[in-house]
């Protein structure tokens, strides 16, 4: 193991240590929602979907917990699929979040 990495942490771990509260979760979600809102990059959305998700359960917990298949998950936050309303509020549900419009 090169010693420059011998006290790093795994990235989703990291993540974790970023999300400690449904509160920090919201926001970072809401930002990356305007975000894509104003660039129209629903990819980078999902990505940030995918980091909310790592760092609080595996995508296949996840998944099962969302009722989607691990694959239909990872075809969402993979940019393959765009999520019909309900499974994007589904998700979202699931991270203590709602959509709402302003």
């Amino acid at each position: 193991m090169n010693k420059n990495y011998k006290n790093s942490i795994p990235l989703n771990e990291a993540f974790c240590e970023l999300f400690n509260t449904e509160e920090e979760i919201k926001e970072y979600l809401e930002y990356a929602f305007d975000e894509y809102l104003q660039d129209g990059d629903f990819n980078v959305f999902c990505r940030s979907l995918e980091l909310v998700i790592k760092s609080r359960d595996t995508i296949q917990g996840f998944a099962k917990k969302v009722d989607l298949s691990k694959m239909g998950l990872y075809n969402i936050i993979n940019g393959k699929k765009v999520p019909k309303i309900r499974t994007l509020a589904k998700i979202l549900k699931e991270l203590g979040c709602t959509l709402k419009i302003a």
